[in-house]
């Protein structure tokens, strides 16, 4: 089994419970007006639905793909996204050609895989279901920072759980790996997980995106749509547009 395969199931939102509906209006309010006229949109690893609630609620017509069985039924039962999931692996998106005018892949939900090409497949398939002047809004942790300033270790608690987390940083700056252990503050079980996350560059997802045909139309450092700068920010977020 892949670690993402046991990472994102029931105890992916007690390790990301602060990441909730807010922040993702924030996001689709500063950078939804690239998605204009862009419909629909593929929500690409849609996990729990809470950015495709937030695209329907903007007024945006919106679908989601994730792997996770567990994260769909989540986003099934709180949000009611029937007929707009579908269940599949991003590296071979289950769409035809030209299916989309516009899809988002948020809050780091990229470098899974760990041969290069693997992830390069995934900018390969989103350029191949967009239309022409289709827009990809891709939202990325910023690697020069984290490699600078790891937080490598961190201690708290959860939806009745104590999360104690180890960060490293592995392969001569290449991986960044997340060791967790969860532990149940009521009947003390304690589960482990291991998160491998490749960090990619300003440099190296653009020279991906360009390799796969995207032109790149904007960079921003934040949700806030602040620019990005290399050693302060805390994500790398670019805007790409099929010509």
């Amino acid at each position: 089994m892949e670690w993402y395969e046991a990472a994102f199931d029931r105890f992916y939102t007690v390790m990301y419970s602060h990441r909730d509906t807010k922040e993702a209006a924030l996001a689709i309010e500063t950078f939804g007006h690239f998605l204009q006229g862009k419909s629909p949109v593929l929500d690409l690893a849609s996990g729990n639905g809470r950015y495709l609630q937030t695209l329907l609620d903007a007024g945006h017509e919106a679908y989601g793909l994730d792997l996770s069985h567990y994260l769909l039924r989540s986003s099934v039962q709180q949000w009611g996204h029937e007929g707009r999931i579908v269940q599949g692996d991003m590296r071979q998106l289950p769409f035809a050609h030209g299916s989309f005018g516009s899809a988002i892949n948020m809050f780091t939900s990229f470098g899974y895989f760990s041969v290069d090409t693997d992830n390069l497949l995934v900018f390969r398939e989103v350029h191949r279901v967009l239309k022409p002047s289709g827009v990809f809004l891709f939202d990325f942790i910023n690697a020069t920072r984290i490699s600078a300033k790891l937080l490598d270790e961190t201690r708290r608690q959860s939806m009745g759980f104590d999360i104690h987390e180890r960060r490293v940083v592995e392969g001569h700056g290449k991986y960044l790996v997340k060791h967790a252990k969860i532990s149940d503050l009521e009947t003390k079980k304690t589960e482990s997980i291991e998160e491998r996350l490749r960090l990619y560059s300003k440099k190296d997802l653009l020279l991906m995106f360009g390799s796969v045909g995207f032109q790149v139309i904007d960079i921003f450092g934040d949700y806030h749509g602040n620019a990005f700068v290399s050693g302060v920010s805390d994500r790398l977020i670019i805007v790409c547009e099929k010509p």
